[in-house]
């Protein structure tokens, strides 16, 4: 299976399934863990996902743009670090 397609199909199960972790989704998909667990990593790269201790699950599309902003954006004058929106410090 091709690495996209597989993406697809993580990020379909958690949009109707929020929390479930890389067991469950390696059991619901047939793949391994290191293959689930690398495209859980492709997918929070891509901002689509957010990663939790119990889980995993889709980003709102609020969330997908003000990461975004936050990342790519050097005059947004706030971070997200680990889930926390902090105020951006500028070099003095």
């Amino acid at each position: 299976m091709k690495e996209e397609d597989l993406d697809w199909w993580i990020y379909h199960l958690l949009a109707g399934e929020p929390d479930q972790d890389i067991i469950t989704l390696s059991g619901k998909t047939g793949c391994s863990t290191g293959e689930v667990a690398s495209s859980l990593d492709r997918l929070e790269k891509l901002l689509l996902i957010e990663r939790f201790e119990k889980g995993n699950r889709i980003r709102s599309i609020q969330g997908m743009l003000l990461s975004c902003l936050s990342r790519y954006d050097d005059t947004s004058s706030f971070i997200i670090e680990n889930g926390i929106i902090k105020e951006r410090k500028r070099p003095e």
